[in-house]
């Protein structure tokens, strides 16, 4: 279940979200089973966004999460999709976006605890 967490500096009209939601979605696919339809979104818009010390008008942040270890190729395939999506449907210049990866062994969902590399028997 990869988690997003867009934080964007100006506001967005809802059509405009739910263009980044989808793209973002289509770029997740490159990283191996990682399914649109199991991607949770959280999008914060019309926040203030400090850079440098100064306030931006038009930033994005983006932060990744999701449950296993990809090879370096993938996450940098996924990020450069990923920051051309944000660019395309926000119009956010490619140097005002940033993106964060952080990859986990284990999860909960549906009720219960997984984990990557640990089956219960039970």
């Amino acid at each position: 279940m990869p988690f997003i967490r867009l934080s964007v500096a100006k506001s967005i009209s809802d059509e405009t979200e739910q263009a980044v939601i989808d793209g973002l979605g289509k770029a997740l696919s490159v990283i191996p089973e990682k399914d649109p339809q199991w991607t949770m979104v959280e999008v914060n818009d019309g926040l203030r966004l400090y850079f440098g010390g100064k306030r931006q008008e038009d930033m994005v942040f983006a932060d990744v999460k999701y449950v296993g270890r990809q090879e370096f190729h993938k996450k940098r395939d996924f990020t450069r999709k990923a920051c051309q999506v944000i660019h395309e449907t926000i119009g956010t210049p490619i140097d005002r976006i940033c993106l964060t990866i952080t990859e986990f062994d284990n999860w909960g969902a549906v009720g219960d605890f997984r984990d990557q590399f640990f089956v219960d028997e039970k």
